[in-house]
């Protein structure tokens, strides 16, 4: 840990890591612990102290092997007993991935994929060229509501999958001559060339081989073509925000009509622009600020290589569109991330996140590295957290580095890393004595 007490926010991180979930202060010591009995991907610490996280089915749900899935949302009181917990059914064909957004009076949104088949895709406009999975994934956004049973029930349902259009197919009710003229709606044909893994890395389109630890061998139109990787809410517009990874794109949905009011990232997506107005590379942790009213957005956007080799934080600005139209511009606020080769630059190939801290600051994950950073508006690093803790055996057990030690080769990813303030209301009356350093 390196840290500047006067410049950097006080307060409690939290991060997980194979079934662990960790509650460190500023000096990296333990003040608090959750242990489940899945691998978890992401958890957020509610106000009244208890733990919303997710959990890995991926043993049980073998036809949803890919990057984020999970399969289990669950709360658990601060002394990790069970509160609630919710699975989609039947497992064949649903399954919870990446992010949870929780909700003022207890419930929280929950991303899920849904299998359809080659025929279904067919019927809504995909290219019999663009199924090379047999199946094409939708991507859902539900809101669960604790319904005092011990489970929760789903209260509201988005899916992508009624907002499509394709212009391959007249016959189709979703016919439209070009996307331009269809923003509200998103291109069931939008597929980069090798999918997520060519939108990481474009030196690998047009070569066989390539794939990683990170990006299996892309295919043009995989089943999970839009990789929907975060879900935010605003109250004061009454608005859902998604990011989808693979097309390089945020969308805002309005939560009462259901209707996509602005995208950006990627105007090639509908036909507004070309590769050289795209401004999201593979983005990560999309949310809304908090405090500015639904109208800024902050980010990770990734980068690709070789042509935007370097990663950046970035803070959007949406801007009001008139009513009835969908905005398709923003206004970049503020950025951190210097270009490849300049000082302080750094780059992620996946995963990741941000956040804004109550002083101004920004709290930054390198999730591959596992490495956490805070700073200030004007770019200085006044925090810094190296994870000791390395996650072997798929996920299923930890190992820490001792202190003093080099890590070792392996991984050390995190998804998430978060911060709650002293003052949060879930720490008044808890016992958060400083133990022991993870790495002893």
């Amino acid at each position: 840990v390196n840290r500047d007490d006067i410049r950097s926010e006080m307060g409690y991180n939290l991060f997980s890591n194979g079934k662990e979930t960790y509650l460190i202060n500023n000096d990296g010591r333990v003040v608090h612990t959750w242990r489940s009995q899945r691998k978890i991907f992401c958890a957020y610490l509610l106000e009244n102290g208890n733990l919303l996280r997710d959990g890995s089915d991926n043993v049980e749900a073998e036809l949803f092997q890919a990057g984020g899935a999970a399969g289990y949302v669950e709360l658990v009181s601060w002394d990790n007993e069970p509160i609630w917990s919710w699975s989609a059914r039947p497992i064949r064909r649903f399954l919870t991935h990446h992010d949870l957004e929780p909700l003022p009076g207890g419930g929280c949104l929950v991303m899920l994929w849904e299998r359809h088949t080659k025929e279904e895709a067919l019927a809504v406009g995909r290219s019999p060229e663009l199924i090379p999975d047999g199946e094409v994934w939708d991507n859902h956004v539900v809101e669960l509501r604790p319904n005092g049973k011990g489970g929760a029930d789903e209260v509201w349902t988005w899916k992508l999958w009624d907002h499509l259009c394709q212009d391959l197919n007249p016959d189709l009710p979703n016919y439209v001559s070009c996307p331009s003229q269809a923003t509200h709606r998103f291109d069931i044909n939008c597929c980069p060339v090798n999918g997520k893994q060519g939108c990481r890395d474009r030196t690998t389109i047009g070569k066989k081989g390539g794939a990683s630890s990170h990006a299996p061998q892309g295919k043009t139109g995989e089943k999970d073509w839009v990789h929907a990787n975060a879900v935010s809410y605003s109250a004061e517009r009454d608005a859902v925000l998604i990011s989808l990874n693979v097309p390089c794109e945020l969308i805002m949905v309005d939560r009462q009509s259901g209707s996509i009011v602005w995208r950006w990232g990627s105007p090639m997506n509908w036909g507004g622009g070309t590769r050289l107005e795209q401004r999201l590379f593979c983005q990560h942790a999309a949310h809304f600020v908090e405090g500015a009213g639904g109208n800024r957005v902050l980010l990770f956007n990734n980068g690709r290589q070789p042509d935007r080799h370097w990663s950046s934080v970035d803070e959007i600005e949406i801007p009001t569109a008139a009513a009835g139209a969908v905005s398709t511009t923003g206004n970049l606020a503020w950025t951190f991330g210097p270009p490849a080769g300049r000082q302080g630059s750094f780059y992620c190939t996946h995963i990741s996140s941000v956040q804004r801290l109550g002083n101004g600051n920004t709290l930054v994950l390198m999730g591959p590295q596992a490495i956490a950073f805070e700073v200030t508006p004007q770019g200085d690093e006044v925090f810094r957290y190296v994870c000791p803790v390395q996650t072997v055996n798929g996920g299923g057990a930890e190992c820490v580095v001792r202190q003093g030690e080099q890590r070792a080769e392996g991984r050390y990813s995190l998804f998430t890393f978060r911060r709650y303030p002293t003052t949060f209301a879930a720490f008044a009356g808890r016992d958060l004595t400083p133990c022991r350093h993870l790495e002893g």
